[in-house]
């Protein structure tokens, strides 16, 4: 579901108005003039956002001084009543140079005032631990860190050997386990996308979380698939038999941006085999015979498993990404 939006808010010296798919490229500007380390592709942007899952409650909005776009502001949430401890997420961010405490504090308040008008009881934004100007207002506003996101990066490059010596065991491993590993173009089962969809979200439910993961449809699942970063010669999947355990894709920015892991997980009943390694190892080779020369991913701070494979791998630490909580207060 979309909420009715308002035709315009107010928050502080700036005016807000409703986004357009259009505005995603301007969004993914500002993020990337924001952060030049971690380019955001416009492109990818602008899908996701024409491809939202439609049961969601998603508001967008653009910060205008004068007829001048410098900032957005966002909260979205999952449909209540597969979420019943209603959290609301919110994000909201200007250009550099106007960039304040002030006018950031601003935005985040529009849009607690419009998630709590919504129904929301508790609030969840992000912040990067190197920005210690959102940490400050997410603070002033009692938000409290909940939890860490771990970002990393791999230098294929200086890793390679490794790589490539981690592969030729995997590989080894997956046969004398009697499991196949391919490419998802290359598997001609005509269930393979719900077999996947079901996997995937046998393996969301396992991820560690403070806001509870709610199901996604078959169809939303299916955006992901066709996320104009992915390919399916370059999805690697995991069979045992008739059965889909496992899975690993790179996405790779049409525009601009780091190629980074798009989605890693394996079915309950195969864990501990080897198999996210091996299909891990199979992206990153598969990187390299590209011309790509580093790739990066995140993961929950309490997911050991995969915390350490990225270890084992040669992944360096990047900045963490820092969950913030509020209890909503009624309006």
């Amino acid at each position: 579901m979309t909420t009715v939006q308002a035709s315009s808010l107010e928050a502080g010296d700036l005016t807000l108005r409703p986004a357009t798919f259009d505005d995603a490229a301007f969004v993914a500007d500002l993020l990337t003039a924001l952060d030049p380390d971690d380019p955001q592709d416009p492109t990818l942007m602008r899908y996701w956002w024409e491809n939202a899952d439609p049961e969601w409650t998603h508001e967008r909005w653009i910060a205008e001084r004068g007829a001048r776009a410098v900032g957005f502001a966002v909260h979205r949430h999952a449909p209540w009543e597969a979420m019943p401890k209603r959290y609301g997420g919110i994000q909201a961010d200007l250009l550099p140079e106007l960039r304040t405490a002030e006018r950031l504090a601003a935005l985040i308040g529009a849009m607690e005032s419009r998630a709590v008008a919504d129904g929301a009881l508790r609030f969840s934004a992000w912040a990067w631990e190197w920005d210690a100007l959102r940490i400050d207002v997410l603070t002033a506003r009692r938000y409290a860190e909940e939890r860490r996101e771990r970002f990393w990066e791999l230098d294929l490059v200086a890793n390679r050997e490794r790589l490539e010596r981690m592969a030729s065991s995997s590989r080894q491993r997956m046969r004398d386990e009697g499991i196949r590993v391919t490419t998802l173009d290359r598997d001609d089962d005509p269930e393979k996308y719900r077999k996947l969809w079901r996997m995937s979200e046998e393996a969301e439910q396992d991820v560690p979380t403070t806001v509870p993961h709610t199901p996604t449809a078959f169809e939303v699942f299916m955006g992901y698939v066709r996320s104009p970063g992915r390919r399916e010669d370059r999805t690697w999947i995991a069979r045992d038999g008739d059965d889909l355990v496992g899975i690993s894709v790179l996405s790779y920015p049409p525009v601009r941006g780091a190629v980074s892991t798009d989605w890693t997980a394996t079915a309950r009943k195969v864990r501990g085999r080897g198999i996210a390694r091996a299909l891990k190892c199979e992206t990153v080779l598969q990187a390299i015979a590209l011309g790509v020369d580093r790739v990066r991913t995140d993961n929950d701070g309490q997911n050991s498993p995969i915390l350490h494979i990225n270890e084992t791998m040669g992944y360096a630490r990047r900045p963490d990404g820092i969950q913030m909580i509020k209890q909503a207060e009624p309006m």
